[in-house]
C-alpha cells in the first residue's frame, strides 16, 4: 500500500479521534452532531477508492439531524448503532460485496461491524514504516523523559526543602492540578479513550475497503493427521450430498396450523369486526381490548415460518406448498389488521402514547413487508431479508424525522385534561401543546412548571455552540411570548 494512502488513512483516524469527543460526546450535543458527519463525509470523499457508495451517507446524515432538530433523546443510542451498520453497508458496496439478493447479506454486515478490531494494530505498524527516522527520534525522546522524571522529582523535593516560597508555589500548583484532576479526570479520560477507540474503529472500517492490498494470512489446512511413523496427511472435509427437504412434511405442518388459523379468522370476522353479540357473558370492550401483543407475536412467528419454508422449497416444484404459504401470509395480514384494530380501541379510550405511536408505525410497515412476502413466496429469487432491512431502515428514518412527542402530546391534549400528567413527562417537543393549558387558569401552573423545568434542565450545563438545538430555541421563544 503506497505511502500517501497510508498517511491519508492515518490522518482520517486522527481526525476522528479528535472530532468525535469534541462534537459527539458533549452532553446534549445538537448541531455539532451533523457537523461531525459532514467532516466524516469530506474525509471519506478524499480517502475511499469509489465515490458513489457515499450516497449511503444520506440516511446517516438524516439520523444525525435528529440531535439538532428535536429535544427527544430516545434515539441517540440506537441511531449510533444504525449508523455503524450503514457504515458497514457502505464499505461492502465499495468492495463489491454488497448484493441485495444475498441471503447472507445481514451476516456479512454484522461480520464487518466487528472486523475493525482485527486492524487496530495496523496504525502502529504504519507509523513506524512511514518515517523510521522520526520514529527513532520519538523513542529517544520517550527514553529521555523516563530518565528525567525521577531526577526532576528528586530535585523538586530538595528545592522545596531549601526555599519555603518555592515550596508553597509547588504545593499550590499541585493542589490546583489535583483539584482540576479530580473535577475533570473521569470525563476527560472517558472522552479521550472513547475518541481514540472510535478513531481506530473508523480506521479499521475504512481500511477494509483496501483489504486486497493488505498482507494476506496464510491459509490453514482444514484437517491434519500425523501417522505413528511421523508422516502427515492433510485433507479437506468433503460435504455430504445435500438432500432435498420433504415437501410432504412441510405441507402437513402448514395445513395443521392453517386449520387452526382458519377457525380463528372466522371468529375474528364473526365477532370482532362485525360487533355481533358475544357469548359467555363477555362485553365487547373486554373482548376487543385483549390479545393485542399475542397477535403481534404470532405475526412474527408466521413470517419466520413462511421464510423458512420458502427457503427450503425455493429450488423445488412445490405449488401446493406455495399455495399454503400464500394462505398463511393472508392469515397473517388478517392478524395484523386485528392487532391494528385493537390498538385503535386502546388509543380511542386512553389516547396516544410513545409506545402506541411506535406500534402503529410498526404495524403499518409490517403490512408493507407482508406485501413483499407474498411476492417472495411466488418468486423466491431475491433476498427478502434485505427487503425487510430496507423497510426497517425506512421506518427508522421516518421515526427520527417525525416529532413523536409533539404528535403524542396533541393526541392527549385533544382528549381534554386526562392526559396532562403523561404529557408533562415528554420532552421539550411537547411544549407547543402544553401551551394550550394557558387557556385554562387551573392548569397554567402546570404549563409554566413544564416549560421552566425543561429550560432549567437544558441550562444546567454551560451554553456552548455544540448544544444549539431547535427544540430548545422554540422553548425559549415560548417563554418570551
Amino acid at each position: 500500500m503506497e505511502k500517501i494512502l497510508k498517511i491519508k488513512l492515518l490522518a482520517y483516524a486522527l481526525i476522528t479521534m479528535l472530532s468525535f469527543p469534541y462534537l459527539i460526546l458533549p452532553e446534549n450535543a445538537g448541531v455539532s452532531v451533523p457537523i461531525f458527519f459532514i467532516i466524516q463525509l469530506v474525509c471519506l470523499y478524499f480517502i475511499l477508492p469509489r465515490k458513489k457508495p457515499l450516497l449511503v451517507f444520506s440516511p446517516i446524515f438524516i439520523l444525525s439531524l435528529n440531535s439538532f432538530i428535536y429535544g427527544n433523546s430516545m434515539w441517540r443510542i440506537s441511531n449510533f448503532i444504525v449508523i455503524i451498520l450503514l457504515y458497514a453497508v457502505m464499505i461492502l458496496i465499495i468492495c463489491n460485496k454488497f448484493n441485495f439478493n444475498d441471503n447472507k447479506l445481514l451476516t456479512k454486515i454484522l461480520n464487518l461491524v466487528f472486523s475493525p478490531f482485527a486492524h487496530f494494530n495496523i496504525p502502529f505498524k504504519w507509523c513506524g514504516e512511514i518515517n523510521r527516522e522520526n520514529t527513532t527520534i520519538l523513542k529517544r525522546i520517550l527514553i529521555a523523559l523516563l530518565i528525567s522524571a525521577p531526577v526532576l522529582i528528586f530535585m523538586v523535593i530538595l528545592l522545596s526543602s531549601a526555599d519555603s516560597i518555592f515550596s508553597n508555589m509547588v504545593r499550590s500548583a499541585f493542589e490546583s492540578f489535583f483539584d482540576l484532576f479530580d473535577q475533570f479526570f473521569g470525563n476527560v479520560i472517558f472522552k479521550s479513550v472513547y475518541g481514540i477507540f472510535m478513531g481506530f474503529y473508523g480506521f479499521g472500517l475504512v481500511v477494509f475497503a483496501y483489504k486486497d492490498k493488505l498482507p494476506k494470512p496464510k491459509p490453514r489446512p482444514v484437517y491434519e493427521y500425523t501417522y505413528p511413523d511421523g508422516s502427515t496427511l492433510v485433507t479437506t472435509e468433503v460435504p455430504e450430498p445435500k438432500k432435498d427437504p420433504d415437501k410432504l412434511i412441510i405441507n402437513i405442518f402448514l395445513s395443521m396450523i392453517l386449520l387452526l388459523y382458519t377457525v380463528f379468522v372466522v371468529i375474528q370476522f364473526a365477532y370482532l369486526f362485525t360487533g355481533a353479540d358475544l357469548p359467555y357473558g363477555l362485553t365487547y370492550t373486554e373482548y376487543a381490548r385483549k390479545g393485542f401483543f399475542e397477535l403481534l407475536f404470532l405475526t412474527g412467528i408466521n413470517i419466520v415460518i413462511i421464510l423458512v419454508c420458502t427457503n427450503l422449497t425455493k429450488n423445488l416444484k412445490a405449488n401446493i406448498t406455495k399455495g399454503l404459504l400464500s394462505y398463511l401470509c393472508a392469515v397473517t395480514v388478517i392478524l395484523l389488521v386485528s392487532s391494528y384494530y385493537r390498538m385503535m380501541l386502546y388509543n380511542t379510550d386512553d389516547g396516544l402514547t410513545r409506545l402506541r405511536f411506535l406500534v402503529f408505525g410498526f404495524l403499518i410497515f409490517e403490512g408493507l413487508g407482508l406485501i413483499f412476502t407474498f411476492y417472495y413466496i411466488i418468486k423466491p429469487r431475491f433476498s427478502i431479508i434485505s427487503v425487510y432491512a430496507a423497510i426497517a431502515l425506512s421506518y427508522y428514518l421516518i421515526l427520527n424525522l417525525v416529532p413523536i412527542d409533539g404528535i403524542v402530546a396533541k393526541s392527549q391534549m385533544d382528549r381534554g385534561f386526562n392526559g396532562v400528567n403523561y404529557v408533562k413527562t415528554l420532552s421539550s417537543d411537547a411544549a407547543g401543546q402544553i401551551l394550550r393549558l394557558y387557556e385554562h387558569e387551573e392548569y397554567r401552573d402546570d404549563a409554566k412548571s413544564f416549560i421552566f423545568y425543561k429550560l432549567e434542565w437544558y441550562e444546567r450545563i454551560p451554553n456552548r455552540w455544540q448544544r444549539y438545538n431547535l427544540s430548545v430555541e422554540r422553548l425559549k421563544n415560548y417563554v418570551e411570548e
